[in-house]
């Protein structure tokens, strides 16, 4: 079997992310996309107040039984200290029985704690595993780096 690396990203900080660790693994990468535009500073506030309020949207991703998969890696931005409402979907939509799972999250600079236990608390629930969690504070950073540091910390 092999991993696979699930994930939301507006800004392109998050794919990052997914990318280095599937390079890093040999992982599949699915990419969640929110069917709602979450685009520009309107779709930055809007995003936010989404996830704030806990709001329900609409995703489309490559459909795949995360139990064919070794490890399943899940990453999403944090918007205002929570998962983004497409990850939050993706996890309500899935299977996460007997899943070994890392969760992560990026950020400008704080929440990640929080995004982390929310998405963890999901998954437990759900009957998945959660082996290892990690949030990045991308901001003037090296993503890439952080990524590989986070990986080897496991």
């Amino acid at each position: 079997m092999a991993d696979l690396v699930v994930f939301y990203s507006r800004s392109n900080n998050t794919r990052t992310v997914a990318q280095t660790i599937s390079e890093e693994t040999g992982a599949k990468i699915v990419e969640v996309e929110d069917k709602k535009s979450r685009s520009g500073p309107i779709g930055y506030l809007i995003g936010g107040f989404d996830a704030l309020r806990e709001k329900k949207t609409n995703i489309t991703y490559e459909k795949v039984n995360l139990n064919d998969y070794d490890t399943v890696y899940i990453g999403t931005p944090v918007w205002a200290s929570k998962p983004t409402p497409a990850i939050v979907e993706f996890i309500k939509e899935n299977e996460f029985s007997g899943v070994n799972t890392i969760t992560f999250a990026t950020m400008g600079s704080s929440g990640g704690d929080t995004t982390i236990n929310v998405m963890n608390n999901m998954i437990i629930s759900m009957g998945g595993n959660v082996k290892k969690s990690f949030s990045l504070a991308i901001k003037n950073n090296d993503i890439k780096q952080l990524t590989l540091d986070a990986l080897r910390d496991e």
